[in-house]
């Protein structure tokens, strides 16, 4: 069964979130935080980062482990309102980063491969075309407000209690 690694680089973002760091962050969360990808090739890959470092969903009580789902999904749904896309991936893989986190993915009828997992579409680190896309601070500020806002949005209109 996989631990959770000595050298997590989900707790490592983490860690810069709460410095307030991180130059994709998006916001807190009880559970975890919202952050851009560090690839933007998907505009508006978002991850979610769990603050509890489990390796798997069934290791958080079950409270934790229902907000986790809720928050996960209300982040989902702002980077859906934010950028429109013609569909979400949501992945909670940990094959590499034993620590539970959420890839969300918008999807394009424009990709280049649109029912394709995106794994093998994602441009080589150290490429042009990565560098391309790479998270920048200063060119994805205004996308990060925008899901900012609309996912601000979503935690005031849930229910009470499943806000907080």
């Amino acid at each position: 069964m996989a631990g959770h690694q000595q050298e997590c680089e989900i707790c490592k973002r983490v860690a810069e979130c709460r410095a307030g760091k991180h130059p994709g962050f998006i916001a807190e969360l009880e559970t975890g935080f919202a952050v851009l990808g560090d690839s933007q090739q998907f505009r508006g890959y978002t991850l979610f980062l769990s603050k509890t470092p489990a390796t798997e969903l069934h290791q958080l009580a079950r409270a934790a482990r229902v907000r986790f789902i809720e928050e996960m999904t209300q982040v989902a749904e702002a980077v859906h309102n934010a950028v429109r896309p013609h569909k979400l991936n949501c992945e909670s893989l940990g094959n590499v980063v034993h620590h539970i986190h959420w890839h969300i993915f918008p999807r394009r009828k424009t990709d280049p491969d649109p029912l394709a997992p995106v794994w093998g579409q994602m441009h080589k680190e150290g490429t042009s075309e990565y560098a391309s896309t790479r998270l920048d601070p200063a060119r994805d500020a205004e996308l990060i407000e925008t899901i900012r806002t609309e996912l601000t949005k979503i935690r005031k209109a849930a229910p009470t209690g499943a806000a907080n």
